[in-house]
């Protein structure tokens, strides 16, 4: 928000050359439509207006205290205009204190029309913003945010709840904005997303760091955007299966750079008899340098050899196992026979093997057990794989569509999906 662009003060609403309000007007603090500057003090307002117009700031400034220390009484309009007037001229000298005080007299005026406080709050909750004091700038944030929904003030709001600790509130302005924004098929700011992603990191929501990452990656996939999703998805309470299938993406998207994920996501897969895959993902490994330590690469080199030992027996038994895999009345054999085709880098019997799975279904026990939907996910989160390796994206949006049932499986489809 352009704090010192939000200023809006009457002068040039005041008529100078009329009549003075009552002294019984005056004392009841009442304003009149129609009311005019009192005669007493017309000349040196006059004068103040005509530097205000030479932007003679120091001078408006002494024309006022002249009209101030002009005896008589003062009606509620003079007093209004004169503290509209001294918080112009402070807000063009850029001394925000003295123009936050001024312009707080003025709202708080009987003469200050309701149609203008709006903009009074937004400025109000810009200046103190600036100065630092959160508390304020929560509060004219939040009254002006209960006259219009803008935008401009909702980011005061969430940056002053942000900065003075609320990182829970911070979080929930920032996302109704962006739900805002979505809603009316705009692009989100880089740096609010930032923003909302910082406090809900604070607050020690994970879920909706994810979500704010995710959000990041749409609008503005660059590659540490990426590598702190796939960081943050792994924060989340996943499972194996969730996290070999999001550090599938990682390596997609070329953003697995530590040697434990390597370590981590070939014993996944070593687990689940897929020792080519493995072996791809170590080989990968080394072949990018990412083990340095000498501690790292005695491990990983046995790791590896583990993984080539069983991809060679993998190899040797397939033909056993399509036609076991077949013969089957389910289809968890033929899941995973295409899982370790895709590993053996034979992408069209991966989907033959996994069509024949999605195809069976599942048993109605394993139904049971697997509330969430988790194996008919990963069966089709790997057909999208193996039609991508196919280079049939068609085929594999398509696939990644149809994971619908547990939620951090869909959320990595979607991801699969902005890379297709």
């Amino acid at each position: 928000m352009s704090i010192r662009s939000g200023l809006v003060i009457g002068i040039a609403a005041i008529g100078f050359l009329g009549m003075g309000l009552s002294s019984t007007a005056a004392a009841q603090g009442a304003c009149p439509a129609g009311s005019k500057i009192s005669k007493q003090i017309a000349k040196p307002m006059i004068a103040a207006q005509e530097a205000m117009k030479k932007r003679n700031w120091q001078d408006m400034l002494t024309k006022v205290r002249e009209a101030e220390s002009t005896p008589g009484g003062k009606s509620a309009f003079d007093l209004y205009n004169m503290a509209e007037f001294r918080g112009y001229a402070y807000h063009n000298l850029h001394q925000d204190a003295d123009a936050a005080r001024e312009m707080e007299l003025g709202l708080n005026s009987p003469c200050m029309a309701e149609s203008k406080k709006f903009e009074r709050y937004k400025s109000l909750a810009g200046l103190y913003f600036a100065l630092r004091n959160y508390p304020k700038a929560i509060d004219y944030s939040n009254r002006a945010l209960k006259v219009q929904r803008d935008p401009e003030v909702q980011v005061t709001l969430g940056q002053s709840y942000y900065l003075s600790g609320n990182n829970k509130e911070a979080a929930r302005v920032m996302k109704e904005l962006l739900a805002q924004f979505e809603q009316g098929n705009r692009k989100p700011p880089e740096q609010q997303l930032l923003l909302v992603r910082s406090a809900c990191d604070r607050a020690g929501d994970n879920s909706c760091v994810a979500q704010v990452l995710e959000k990041l990656v749409i609008y503005y996939p660059k590659p540490e955007y990426w590598e702190h999703l796939m960081k943050a998805i792994n924060r989340l309470d996943t499972d194996d299966v969730q996290k070999l299938n999001a550090m599938r993406l990682a390596v997609h998207v070329n953003v697995l750079k530590k040697p434990e994920d390597y370590k981590e996501m070939a014993q996944l897969t070593l687990e689940r008899n897929l020792g080519c895959e493995a072996q791809a993902v170590l080989e990968d490994g080394f072949a990018k340098k990412v083990f340095v330590e000498k501690r790292d690469v005695d491990v990983n080199q046995r790791l590896l050899a583990t993984a080539k030992a069983q991809c060679a027996k993998e190899k040797g038994e397939i033909a056993t196992a399509d036609a076991a895999a077949r013969a089957a009345k389910t289809g968890d054999a033929d899941a995973a026979l295409g899982a370790q085709y895709l590993g053996f880098g034979d992408s069209a019997k991966a989907v033959e093997a996994l069509q024949r799975s999605v195809t069976k279904g599942v048993t109605a026990e394993d139904v049971a057990k697997d509330k969430q939907g988790e194996k008919v996910d990963e069966a089709y989160m790997v057909l999208g794989l193996a039609h991508l390796r196919n280079n049939n994206k068609t085929e594999a949006r398509k696939a990644f569509n149809l994971v619908k049932r547990d939620p951090t499986m869909v959320r990595i489809a979607k991801l699969w999906n902005l890379n297709t």
